[in-house]
């Protein structure tokens, strides 16, 4: 495997939830923005937007939405991704008034906005931040378009919460490659012994990192997150918003 100053930073990712109480310069944010507007986008679109949250009320109020993550409020940086089809509709006015409701020009908007925030993660990793993401803020979507008056198109995505770090944690295991990679097939699936290995391997990990408190596996976090996470009210807020309304226009 090749080693380099780029693939060293890649491979070292983890998330930081303690940071230091010490601000992040406007040249270092403007670094990770521009950094991030030179991730790919499909078609050219640019399909997404960033807001960057400062008001303590607005942070208080997605700490609440995503179930008390403190770091929501404490961190020095935080960033709000969201998918945007709005700005799209405004200034292009695309002749198939159908287009943007449907489920390809979502995908396109939803992958946009996730390229780019992994282009700032990285680039915040690469000044010297650490940080985490936070999907969490999605259990109140409504709530949170309400928060920044978000027009239609709009899907707020999830925050990027970054700062310098207090500590950094120890990784968490992943699949085995070849679980999720293959050429010309889809992979093979672990076996349940191979399954068994790995989530023995999580339960580990929680044990040492969590100082006993918690052994679960990865089954069984996993199946835990699916389940009291379902979120469905996010499949309501995107049709009411204008998302997946549309499949093909009606002559079609």
């Amino acid at each position: 495997m090749i080693h380099n100053s780029t693939v060293d930073l890649l491979l070292a990712h983890s998330s930081v939830r303690a940071l230091l109480d010490q601000p992040v310069s406007p040249e270092i944010t403007e670094t990770i923005l521009k950094c991030a507007q030179r991730a790919p986008t499909s078609s050219y679109l640019q399909a997404y937007t960033v807001i960057q949250v400062t008001d303590f009320e607005k942070r208080q109020a997605l700490m609440d939405y995503s179930g008390g993550q403190e770091w929501v409020v404490k961190a020095p940086l935080v960033l709000l991704f969201c998918a945007d089809l709005h700005r799209t509709d405004v200034l292009l006015h695309p002749a198939d008034s159908h287009v943007l409701h449907n489920a390809e020009l979502f995908t396109v908007a939803v992958s946009d906005a996730a390229l780019v925030a992994q282009r700032a993660f990285i680039a915040a990793q690469a000044c010297g931040l650490g940080g985490v993401i936070v999907g969490g803020v999605r259990n109140e979507t409504a709530k949170m378009a309400a928060l920044f008056a978000l027009p239609e198109l709009v899907f707020p995505m999830y925050l990027l919460c970054l700062g310098y770090p207090e500590s950094i944690p120890e990784q968490r295991p992943r699949l085995d490659t070849r679980f999720i990679f293959d050429t010309d097939a889809y992979p093979a699936l672990p076996t349940a012994a191979e399954l068994q290995e790995y989530d023995t391997d999580v339960s580990q990990y929680f044990f040492r990192t969590t100082n006993g408190r918690s052994d679960r596996g990865w089954v069984a976090r996993t199946q835990h997150a699916i389940e009291v996470k379902p979120r469905y009210s996010v499949g309501k807020f995107l049709e009411q918003s204008g998302f997946l309304t549309q499949t093909a226009p009606a002559e079609c």
